[in-house]
């Protein structure tokens, strides 16, 4: 039976940070956790986080106490820093680490967006910035489950994708080495939790709750994780064109992906790709074929991603939709977990959505 583990969360104030709580709080791997949030260090848990008041005991920390998790046989940290936050840091963090034997040990999953891509070019191209630590680009291992089960299941340091990235890339993996497919169009619709706990004009409920909006066309930063990948698959000649939309709900994700098949098209055509979707997933324990279309409320709250496969002719609809704060963040750095740690895959994350 695989050991628990002992876990630091670090920025555990956030959406990203009390999801990961939630997760965790029953979960058989975890053998104790503590929280870092030096803005509410000495709270407690349940004053942040009032859905896990009697779940989760215990109070924010202003630094994190290195020793205690040294003293662990299975030392984990989560990191729930602002994007930037963890890469600014880590020359720092990497001294105590080594200072108290955790260099070599310890699993670090990162939720932010510091270490997803592998090149400084890259990364300035999707997010207008150098790198803190361009050095570190490329040492992470990227946390797409479903693309890179293997890799993570050796890895010491995971890279969780973006929320629209997941879907998006779920909804291309099983013909991303299709040659002929050309233009990828891309809608992608968000709810206001994507925007991250601080308020701002995404998240105010009055600019927001009654509106429907584009942000970033053709340009948002998650487009350079898909592309990572297109090109992973010998995709090269593929063109990204993505358009993500801001709608009035609190969580989901739902995506849209458009192309033309380079076979002729039809009823076999929509047959076809769906058993390919299948094949491909079919030892996935959270991605699920649906036949219709996926619906957010299906997958709210849960790990799961539903896709379903629309044609016409020759043109292809595949939709994704996921829960951005779950299978698009925490639930997906849990399920990573499990993998890199030895436990089953859907260990702590077998949940429905909280339907209607």
């Amino acid at each position: 039976m695989t050991s628990p583990a002992h876990i630091y969360i670090l920025g555990a104030s956030g959406f990203g940070g009390g999801e990961l709580l939630r997760l965790l709080a029953g979960h058989p791997g975890n053998a104790g956790i503590r929280v870092v949030s030096r803005h509410h260090a000495g709270s407690p848990i349940h004053k942040v986080h009032p859905h896990l008041r009697g779940l989760v005991d215990g109070r924010f920390e202003a630094e994190p106490d290195w020793r205690w998790l040294a003293d662990s046989q299975r030392p984990v940290v989560f990191s729930a820093l602002g994007h930037g936050d963890l890469a600014t840091q880590f020359a720092g963090l990497e001294k105590q680490w080594a200072d108290v034997g955790l260099t070599d040990r310890m699993l670090l999953v990162d939720l932010s967006s510091d270490f997803r891509l592998d090149h400084p070019g890259r990364y300035a191209g999707a997010y207008g910035r150098p790198h803190p630590s361009p050095e570190l680009l490329g040492t992470f291992t990227y946390g797409l489950t479903e693309w890179k089960r293997e890799q993570v299941k050796t890895a010491k340091r995971i890279a969780n994708p973006g929320c629209f990235a997941t879907a998006v890339q779920l909804a291309l993996l099983p013909i991303a080495a299709t040659p002929g497919l050309g233009l990828l169009a891309v809608s992608g619709v968000t709810g206001s939790s994507g925007s991250g706990s601080l308020p701002g004009e995404g998240t105010h409920h009055p600019t927001r709750a009654h509106d429907f909006r584009a942000y970033k066309p053709l340009e948002h930063q998650h487009e350079a994780e898909v592309e990572v990948m297109l090109v992973a698959h010998g995709a090269q000649r593929h063109r990204l064109a993505f358009v993500p939309h801001s709608a009035p709900m609190v969580r989901g994700i739902f995506a849209t992906v458009q192309f033309e098949w380079p076979e002729h098209g039809g009823a076999v055509v929509t047959q076809s790709l769906t058993e390919k979707y299948r094949r491909y997933y079919e030892g996935s324990k959270f991605v699920r074929i649906v036949e219709g279309t996926p619906r957010v409320a299906a997958v709210a709250g849960s790990n799961f991603c539903d896709i379903s496969v629309a044609t016409k002719g020759r043109s292809v609809a595949v939709m994704a939709a996921l829960d951005n704060l779950v299978k698009g963040m925490a639930g997906q750095a849990v399920q990573n977990f499990n993998v890199a740690l030895g436990f089953p895959e859907d260990t702590g994350l077998r949940q429905a959505a909280c339907y209607p």
